[in-house]
């Protein structure tokens, strides 16, 4: 396949994890080891899983690291939805990073019925 830096799916799931950092940053010091945790592994697992698929030769591996990334913004979506009810987030940095969220799921379905139709 290509540089996993070089994809955009790759690059937006960066850039949210980034967001998702710098917004948890001001999320209560007691949930450092509780939700801050949870959603920064989540959001730092869709990049990671992009760019293990990366590496695969086999296209099904590729398809279900993918897959997993995909997983793994659904996990994402969940905590940040928790924090919002919570009240660790406020409405407009909700709506920004879920709609981000939506936005890689939807490139990453994209790219691997593109993976399927051309296999």
């Amino acid at each position: 396949m290509t540089d996993f830096k070089e994809l955009p799916e790759w690059e937006k799931a960066h850039s949210l994890t980034v967001a998702v950092y710098e917004i948890t940053d001001k999320f209560p010091e007691r949930e450092l080891q509780g939700i801050t945790q949870q959603i920064r592994l989540a959001s730092a697992a869709v990049p990671i899983k992009i760019a293990q698929g990366c590496v695969k030769y086999e296209r099904e591996e590729q398809i279900k690291l993918f897959e997993l990334a995909i997983d793994a913004a659904i996990e994402l979506e969940y905590y940040l939805l928790l924090s919002y009810e919570l009240d660790f987030l406020n409405i407009a940095d909700y709506d920004r990073l879920v709609s981000s969220v939506v936005e890689v799921k939807e490139k990453l379905e994209s790219l691997i019925e593109r993976m399927k139709t051309n296999s």
